[in-house]
C-alpha cells in the first residue's frame, strides 16, 4: 500500500514537471540578446519543483500520520471491546456467583425449613403421645372416682331411704294425730265462721236496704226541694230551666265527689258529652285545677247518667256543654 502511494506522488511530481517543462519552452525565446529572461524561468521552475517536492513530502507525511492514528485507533476499538467482553464475562460470572449463592442459600434454607418442620412435627407427636397417655390415665382415674362415687351414692341413698321411711312414719303418726287436733278445731272454728259470716251477711243486707232506702229518700227529697225552689223561681222569674238542670247534674256529680281540704276554694270547668238519655259519654278537663279536674272527671263518669230536660227545646243545650264545679268544703 504504501509503494502504491509513493509511485502515485512520483508519478504526479513528472507529470507536473513535464507539464511546467512544456509550457517553458513554448513561452521560451531563443534570440541570443535574451539570454537573461531564460535564466529568470529555468530559477523559476527550479523553484516550482522544489515546492511540488514539498507538498508531497508533507502529504506523505501526513498520510503516515493519519495511517499511524487509524492503526491506533483500530488498536484502541480492539482493547476496548476486549475490555468490554472481559466486563461482560465478569458481570456474568458475577451474576451466576450470585444466582449460584442464593439458590445454595435457598436449598439451605429448605433443608432446614424441612428440618424444622420434621422436627415440630415429631414434637407434635411426641406430646399428642403425652395428653393421649395422660388422657388415657385420667378417664381411669375418672372412672374409678366414678364407680367409687356411685357406690358412695347408693349408701348414702339407702340410708337416707331408712332414715325417710322412719322420719315418714313419725310423720304419719304425727299427722294423724295433728288432723284429728284440726278436724275438732276446724268444725269449732267453722261454726264460728258460720254463725259470723250469717251475723255479717245479715248485717251487709241491712245497710244496704238502708242506703238503698236512704239514697231514695235522698233522690225524693232533693227532687221535692228542687221542684219547690225552681216552682218559686219560675213564679218569680229567678231561675230557667237550663239553671235548674245545671244544678241538678252538679248535685248529682258531687253525690259521686271525693274532695280533699288541699281543694277549697278551687274551681274546675268540665266539657261533658252526653246520650240523648242521659248518659255520660265522655267529661274532660277545660280548665282549671288539674287535680281537682281529674276527681270530678271520676266523679262524673261514676255517676254514669246526668239528668237531662226532657223540654225538646232545651234538650240540645245538654249533649255537648261545659259546667263550672267548685266542691262544698
Amino acid at each position: 500500500m504504501k509503494n502504491s502511494t509513493t509511485l502515485i506522488a512520483f508519478v504526479t511530481a513528472l507529470a507536473l514537471h513535464l507539464i511546467v517543462g512544456a509550457v517553458l519552452l513554448l513561452g521560451m525565446d531563443f534570440s541570443l540578446p535574451k539570454d537573461k529572461k531564460k535564466e529568470q524561468v529555468i530559477i523559476n521552475a527550479s523553484m516550482v519543483n522544489q515546492k511540488l517536492f514539498d507538498d508531497l513530502a508533507q502529504k506523505k507525511k501526513q498520510q503516515k500520520a493519519d495511517a499511524a492514528a487509524a492503526e491506533k485507533r483500530k488498536l484502541q476499538k480492539k482493547h476496548e471491546e476486549k475490555a468490554r467482553i472481559k466486563r461482560e464475562k465478569q458481570r456474568a460470572e458475577k451474576k451466576r456467583k450470585a444466582a449460584e449463592t442464593k439458590r445454595i442459600k435457598a436449598e439451605k434454607a429448605e433443608v432446614a425449613r424441612k428440618k424444622k418442620e420434621e422436627e415440630r412435627r415429631l414434637f407434635e407427636k411426641i406430646v399428642a403421645a403425652k395428653e393421649l397417655r395422660a388422657k388415657k390415665e385420667a378417664e381411669k382415674a375418672k372412672k374409678v372416682a366414678e364407680t367409687k362415687r356411685i357406690k358412695q351414692e347408693a349408701e348414702r341413698v339407702k340410708k337416707q331411704k331408712a332414715e325417710a321411711k322412719r322420719v315418714e312414719a313419725e310423720k304419719v303418726a304425727a299427722a294423724k294425730a295433728l288432723k284429728a287436733k284440726q278436724i275438732k278445731e276446724a268444725k269449732i272454728k267453722a261454726d264460728k265462721a258460720a254463725k259470723a259470716k250469717a251475723a255479717k251477711e245479715a248485717k251487709r243486707k241491712a245497710d244496704a236496704k238502708a242506703e238503698r232506702l236512704r239514697q231514695a229518700e235522698l233522690d225524693k227529697q232533693m227532687e221535692a226541694e228542687f221542684d219547690d225552689a225552681f216552682s218559686n223561681a219560675q213564679s218569680s222569674k229567678q231561675l230557667s230551666e237550663i239553671a235548674r238542670y245545671k244544678a241538678l247534674i252538679q248535685d248529682k256529680i258531687s253525690r259521686n265527689w271525693q274532695v280533699e281540704p288541699s281543694m277549697k276554694g278551687k274551681t274546675c270547668t268540665l266539657a261533658i258529652r252526653l246520650a240523648p238519655d242521659g248518659l255520660v259519654l265522655s267529661a274532660s278537663r277545660s280548665k282549671g285545677d288539674q287535680k281537682l279536674c281529674a276527681s270530678a272527671k271520676r266523679a262524673t263518669l261514676k255517676a254514669k247518667t246526668l239528668p237531662i230536660p226532657k223540654d225538646p227545646e232545651i234538650a240540645p243545650q245538654f249533649r255537648d256543654f261545659d259546667i263550672t264545679l267548685e266542691p262544698d268544703l
